[in-house]
């Protein structure tokens, strides 16, 4: 029908449309010939002033006076306008991918536009349906009604947002004013202790100076001395008798004179002050190491004292005894074999398991190979070999080959510009993240994606003699 109508509509159209302008008749006339133009047309093809002209179907000659108003053509355009503006609306309804029919019921199951024939045929066959008209009017309140509670809940989140974060972005300025100043302060402090010692030392310093030049004096007079008696008594010891006797008790007097000691080149007082400095300084110096290792470990939280389980360590394991260095034993030991330890790998735990949050520990390997460091389940398989516990072991391994692998199941292999030696192993429980870091540069080395649901604990694992694992302080 639709097509039908939109078919009749194109040939109205053809019919009332003037030859000039290609539009629909305006005020049409009539010529002598009985073809038609609009009025505005007719008065462009005579000119100003009128003048005759060819009537542009057959070329026969149109006097100015011989125009008649054309009334029916005139109704006819109205109606041809009429029936385009309709068959236009018509066209540009959403229509049926499948059926090519308008979209006029809506399903009220399934939330869509439908057309006849999707009604009584296909999925949507049985299902209640509603003109198009009647579903908008009953949903738009639906959508207004959700609109308003929308809208409410936008406007209470954003002033729940603002608070919130202008909360916390005074905390935060709070907190920043008060670190700056207590950081000033310290460094004030600091400075005017830095000011006093160096300032004593420099007395001390130029105390120093001073005696030490003068002792320098002090040996050079009496070197002179020295060797001016030590001439004269030899030229003396010549002389005749008599000679060598008339002055000779005035020369043993110089020589006594001679050999009285010289004074110390540091005077005891001095020494004590010295060493008394000295001594605050190693003290100052104890303090300040001590409040920076102290402040270090206050502020990384993160990082864990890992120390290795000697219940889980596998019998073919050499623990130190401050349970923190792994090496291959020389034979298999005869420990017992309780359900932790391992017996099918040469692995071990660390003692601190976790079941949230983030920590790092970091760890040496030596120059050998055959290693494997990383993260494992609780339930990891402990009996079997160490390919039988793939799935519950996230770790980087270094092959006989010194190639690196991803632990994984299957093991994926790693490109690797370096050979790292000092690593940090990262956990991050609740983002299910283990990331491997070369300690020396803090490159990335692997990171593994996990969803965590028990307890994790560090894992080592050896193979071959020749090399260690060390945890490190």
């Amino acid at each position: 029908m639709a097509r039908a109508l939109q078919a009749l509509g194109e040939q109205l159209q053809a019919e009332a449309t003037c030859p000039l302008c290609l539009e629909l008749f305006s005020q049409p006339v009539l010529t002598a010939c009985g073809h038609s133009l609009c009025s505005p047309c007719a008065q462009v093809l005579l000119g100003s002033p009128p003048r005759p002209a060819a009537c542009p179907q057959c070329r026969a000659t149109v006097e100015p006076d011989s125009l008649r108003p054309n009334f029916p053509l005139g109704a006819v355009a109205e109606l041809a306008a009429a029936l385009e503006e309709a068959v236009g609306d018509e066209a540009k309804r959403p229509r049926c991918s499948e059926h090519g029919e308008a979209l006029e019921l809506f399903c009220q199951r399934c939330l869509q536009m439908l057309c006849p024939q999707c009604r009584e045929e296909g999925p949507h066959c049985g299902h209640r349906t509603r003109p198009a008209e009647e579903a908008a009017r009953a949903l738009r309140g639906v959508l207004q009604s959700e609109t308003t509670s929308l809208e409410k809940e936008k406007e209470e989140l954003n002033l729940e947002g603002e608070t919130r974060s202008n909360v916390l972005m005074g905390t935060v300025a709070s907190e920043q004013q008060r670190l700056r100043a207590a950081f000033e302060q310290l460094q004030q402090f600091l400075r005017e202790q830095e000011g006093t010692l160096l300032a004593q030392l420099d007395g001390a310093h130029a105390k120093l100076a001073e005696e030490h030049q003068e002792y320098i004096c002090q040996v050079s007079e009496r070197r002179m001395l020295l060797e001016a008696l030590v001439a004269e008594t030899q030229k003396k010891h010549d002389q005749p008798a008599v000679q060598f006797l008339m002055d000779i008790a005035d020369i043993l007097d110089r020589c006594s004179a001679a050999r009285v000691p010289i004074p110390e080149p540091v005077s005891p007082e001095l020494q004590r002050t010295v060493s008394g400095l000295c001594k605050t300084s190693e003290q100052v110096l104890a303090v300040l190491g001590d409040f920076r290792a102290n402040l270090l470990s206050k502020l990384d939280t993160e990082r864990v004292n890992v120390m290795l389980d000697l219940e889980t360590a596998s019998p073919y394991l050499t623990i130190s005894s401050d349970c923190r260095t792994l090496q291959i034993a020389e034979g298999q030991q005869n420990l017992p074999d309780t359900p932790k330890r391992f017996t099918g790998s040469a692995s071990v735990l660390g003692s601190q398991g976790f079941t949230a949050g983030r920590h790092y520990w970091e760890l040496e390997v030596g120059d050998g190979n055959n290693w494997a460091v990383g993260v494992a389940l609780e339930s990891v398989e402990r009996k079997e070999s160490l390919m039988m516990a793939m799935g519950k072991i996230w770790a980087l391994r270094m092959d006989w080959d010194r190639s690196y692998t991803a632990l994984t199941m299957p093991p994926a292999p790693l490109s690797l510009q370096e050979e790292p030696r000092r690593i940090r192993v990262h956990l991050d429980y609740e983002a299910g993240q283990v990331t491997f870091y070369n300690t020396d540069n803090m490159r990335q080395i692997l990171q593994f994606k996990v969803s965590f649901s028990e307890k994790v604990f560090p894992f080592f694992w050896l193979w071959v003699p020749g090399t260690y694992i060390k945890l490190c302080s």
